[in-house]
């Protein structure tokens, strides 16, 4: 049985799902967003595994990686590729291989998001075809205000971008 919410409840901000569900203009993120509700999301049996058994075991590794080095912070690319092209998103060349867009974009920030890590992604230039390329700064639990002390000190020796073109 999926026990999925149905994603109808008014958020503070005044805005449903069906809301925002309805400005999606990608394709890519509307199909995505779509299978949050009915028989493709996941079921509150599965979330509240992946909560109680999954997550403490990521949250832990993440505890010794900072505990180790005395790490303040990991710094690593916001994707593994430059950005892909509205409307050329659905899939993208990683490695010599067809691959899904979202999910090969989101897989490195999915670890600590998960983890409820602080973490923040800066833009970090350009490629030579004028698509943007990031940075992401992770750090340990409850250290917030450190990540953005380490982000605001890594963004002024990174390049000025220009303002996207219209």
């Amino acid at each position: 049985m999926n026990s999925s919410p149905t994603l109808t409840a008014i958020s503070p901000t005044g805005l449903d799902f069906a809301r925002v569900f309805a400005q999606v203009a990608s394709p890519m993120v509307k199909t995505l967003l779509a299978d949050l509700v009915g028989a493709g999301a996941v079921s509150e049996e599965t979330y509240r595994e992946a909560l109680g058994q999954h997550r403490p075991g990521l949250q832990a590794t993440y505890r010794r990686y900072f505990r180790d080095p005395d790490g303040a912070a990991m710094i690593f690319p916001t994707t593994p590729l430059p950005a892909a092209k509205i409307g050329e998103d659905d899939t993208v060349m990683l490695n010599g291989a067809t691959v899904p867009t979202f999910g090969t974009f989101i897989r490195n920030l999915t670890p600590g998001s998960a983890a409820g890590l602080p973490g923040l992604s800066l833009p970090a230039g350009l490629t030579k075809t004028g698509l943007p390329v990031g940075i992401a700064i992770d750090g340990p639990e409850h250290r917030d205000q450190q990540v953005l002390a380490i982000g605001a000190a890594v963004e002024t020796v990174l390049p000025r971008l220009p303002a996207p073109l219209m």
